[in-house]
C-alpha cells in the first residue's frame, strides 16, 4: 500500500504468529543481556519472574520481525524507513512456548514537508500471548512513499 492507500484508525492483524522457544531466549539472552532471568532456567525460578522470560530487546526484535515477515502483502504499508518509536512498554514477560500475535491501528497519516514524495504515518501497535494478554505496545512513526505517477 501506497500513502494513498492508508486509512486512519484501521486495525490490521498480522497473518502470521511468532513461536518463542527457551533456545532462542537464552541465545539472545547470552548475546545481548545476560541476565539470569533471561540465560539460566534454574536460577530464574528465584527471579521476580519465577521462570525464564524473554529480555525486552528480544520482545522489540520479534516485533519489528513480524512486521516484517508476517503481513499477507495486500495488507503491507510499503513502508521506506522507520522515523522513531515511543511509549515503549512490556505489559506482560515472554516465557518459552508462548505464541505471539500482532497488530497495528493506524492514527496519523501526514504528507512529508521536507519529502514530498513521501508520507509520514503513525500507529499504534500490540503484541498479544496465546491468552490474549497484551505483552507489548509501541507508538512508530515511519514513512511511506506516495504512489508514483505515471510517465
Amino acid at each position: 500500500m501506497y500513502f494513498e492507500d492508508v486509512t486512519l484508525d484501521r486495525e490490521v492483524t498480522f497473518d502470521g504468529v511468532y513461536h518463542v522457544t527457551e533456545e532462542e531466549i537464552i541465545e539472545v539472552g547470552n548475546r545481548w543481556d545476560p541476565q539470569p532471568f533471561h540465560i539460566d532456567p534454574v536460577a530464574a525460578k528465584d527471579s521476580i519472574f519465577g521462570g525464564l522470560v524473554a529480555s525486552s530487546a528480544h520482545v522489540f526484535a520479534i516485533w519489528v520481525s513480524m512486521g516484517n515477515d508476517d503481513i499477507d502483502k495486500d495488507k503491507a504499508i510499503k513502508s521506506v524507513s522507520a522515523l522513531g518509536f515511543n511509549n515503549l512498554q512490556w505489559h506482560a514477560p515472554i516465557r518459552p512456548g508462548d505464541t505471539i500475535r500482532s497488530s497495528f491501528t493506524i492514527t496519523e497519516a501526514r504528507a512529508s514537508k521536507s519529502r514530498p514524495e513521501l508520507g509520514v504515518v503513525k500507529s499504534d501497535n500490540r503484541m498479544f500471548n496465546q491468552h490474549n494478554e497484551t505483552v507489548f505496545t509501541l507508538e512508530c512513526a515511519f514513512l511511506v512513499p506516495k504512489r508514483p505517477v505515471g510517465p
